[in-house]
Parts: C-alpha cells; structure tokens; sequence
C-alpha cells in the first residue's frame, strides 16, 4: 500500500465520526418569518429550509413564524411563533449524548428520540429546566412564568426556586420565578387546558393552520385558568401553592384586570388565611397604584384601608375610605366603609 493511499484511508477513517456525528442539526421545515443568527455573529439575518444548525447558533421566529429543527439523534424541536431558542451545547456519541436547549422566549415542542447509552438532555428557560431521556413535551415560557404539557413519556420539570415534579403524559405543570413547579394537574378533555394544549400543538407545528388572534389570547387564557385553579387550591388549604399559582396568573398575563384580580387574590390569601398582613397590604397597594382604573380597585382600596386601621395607621386608612366613598359611592362595602370613618373620627 502506497504512503498516499495510507494517508487517504486515514483521513477517511478520522472523517466518519464528524460525518455520523458532527451535524448538529437542520432546520427541515419553516413557515413565516425565521431568524438565524451563528455563534459569535453580531446581527441577525433570515433563514429557510434546509439551513444547518451548529452548537452555539440560535433561531427566532416572528409573530407568524414556525421552524422545526432535527438533530442528529432524531430529536425534533418545533418552535412556534416569537420563539427565540439557542443550541446551547450538544454532544453525540455511540453511547452517549447530551445536550442543552435554551429557550429564550416562546413556544418549544419537543420530541426528543429515544437513546440506548447515557443521555443527558435538558431543555431550559430563563426560570425553569426540563430533564428528559425519550419523551414529547410542550414549553412555553411567558416572562417569568413557564407553562409545561406532558404529551408522552416522562420530564422532571425543576424550577429556579429549587423543586423538581415528574411530569408524565395528559398532566400539566408550571412555574414561575423563584418558585418550584406546581404538582401537576390532570387535562381533562373540554377544559380550557385542553384547549391551550391544542393551541400550543398547532402553533408550534410548521404546517398546521393557526388562528392567529386566538393563540395571541393563549397567555391570557391560561392566566384565567390559574385564577380559577387559585380558587380551588385556596378552598382546599393549599395556601402557598394557591399564591403560587395567583403569581403565574400575574406572569402571563398583559392584561391590567386579570393581574389586578390575581394581586387582590394574593391579598385575600396572605391576609385572611395566612395571617401576613404586610404582605397582603402590598398586594392590594400593587392594585391601587398600578391599576386604578380597573373595579378591582374598589375591593383593594377597603381591605388596605382596613388592614391599615387595624394596624393603627389612622390617617392612611382614613385617606383610603375616602378615596372609596369618592370613586365608587355605590360600592358594596360603602355603608361598612362609612361606619368605620365615623368610629375613627369619634376615636
């Protein structure tokens, strides 16, 4: 055998791991606008099918964007739209694979492929991870907040607030911010979690129709949800998972009433359940100063306004029953709120 011919078969052999391994990913499907920025590129650029993916680079898609990406391991990530995701690292070898999969912002599925050797794969947010070997999953991370539907197998879902669930198929968790996963809660079809389900399903899937001012609702539809779920946690003594849950409410949601009914539920909670009265003061001052135009404020403005006389803090809690006499004289706590001024003026 020639030195040359050596030399060639060399190189062949030394190549076959980069070929099997090497390629990280492939963006097989886009639809709508689709960002692609490399590692350590400055700006970002449009991409389209076909386009390779390498550890380090990061996709983002528009308000009508959808890509999905296959790894080399089969894995399948689909993102749906104001989707930002990075590869962050990701390794294959025979026996072994690993690899981190940072989500940003938006809506991630992901159908990770089941793996003979050690796998180690971990799709993350800024507030949250989820572990898993072979398993189908949806994340949506909404500021804070993370919402995670179980489709198939099983995810330890950990939160940045320390706590780890087992989420499994057709059960749902979620955090936020400095709180560990709730327990996970059963879809039941019909429900407005179904619902949501089905929605993060066709918004992240590339080619599936999307009714695109329905899904803009989506946050807001699952921040109801948490109100209402609040409610149920709050009635069966479940005090802190309730303000919890009334704290991914606020989260998720852009709309001033659903996040001033979710801090007056938290006032409720902290000051009649828990006894912490500052903390529910705080919570019905957040209604007060940041949402004064919203009905809310009324039920706000009484119960700071008693906390306050209560805790000796006269003047303010004078000041507070006015303000509700004056800006909502037919209010239902009027003729409480009259009685109480004139014990305090007798005092």
């Amino acid at each position: 055998m020639t030195r040359c011919l050596r030399f060639f078969l060399l190189s062949v052999l030394l190549l076959v791991p980069a070929l099997s391994y090497g390629a990280t990913a492939t963006i097989d499907a886009a639809n709508g606008v689709v960002y692609f920025k490399a590692k350590g590129s400055p700006s970002w650029g449009l991409t389209e099918k076909g386009k390779a993916v390498e550890e380090g680079d990061r996709i983002k898609t528009g308000s009508d964007g959808r890509a999905s990406l296959v790894f080399a391991d089969s894995t399948k990530l689909m993102l749906g739209n104001d989707t930002e995701l990075e590869v962050t690292e990701f390794l294959l070898k025979p026996r072994k694979r690993s690899a981190v999969y940072s989500v940003s912002t938006g809506k991630v599925r992901a159908v990770v492929a089941k793996f003979a050797g050690k796998s180690d794969i971990k799709v993350k947010t800024p507030t949250g991870v989820a572990g898993v070997k072979g398993t189908d999953f949806i994340v949506m991370n909404q500021g804070d907040a993370n919402v995670i539907f179980g489709k198939e197998g099983k995810v330890d879902v950990a939160g940045d607030g320390g706590g780890t669930v087992k989420l499994s198929a057709g059960k749902m968790t979620e955090n936020t911010r400095g709180a560990s996963p709730i327990t996970p809660v059963a879809v039941e079809p019909g429900t407005a979690l179904a619902d949501a389900r089905a929605e993060l399903e066709a918004v992240t899937d590339a080619n599936a129709p999307v009714e695109w001012e329905r899904a803009g609702k989506l946050p807001d539809v699952l921040a109801r949800w948490n109100i209402n779920y609040g409610h149920y946690l709050a009635e069966s003594k479940r005090y802190k998972e309730a303000l919890d849950v009334f704290r991914i409410a606020i989260d998720l949601s852009t709309a001033p009433s659903t996040r001033a009914e979710a801090h007056l539920e938290r006032g409720t909670v902290l000051s009649l359940y828990m006894n912490d009265q500052r903390s529910a003061l705080a919570e019905y001052n957040e209604v007060i100063e940041k949402y004064p135009e919203v009905p809310f404020v009324a039920n706000a403005l009484y119960s700071a306004g008693k906390i306050d006389m209560d805790a000796g803090n006269k003047a303010e809690a004078v000041r507070l029953f006015k303000r509700y006499l004056s800006e909502f004289p037919q209010g239902p706590h009027r003729t409480t709120v009259e009685q109480l001024l004139r014990s305090m003026e007798a005092d």
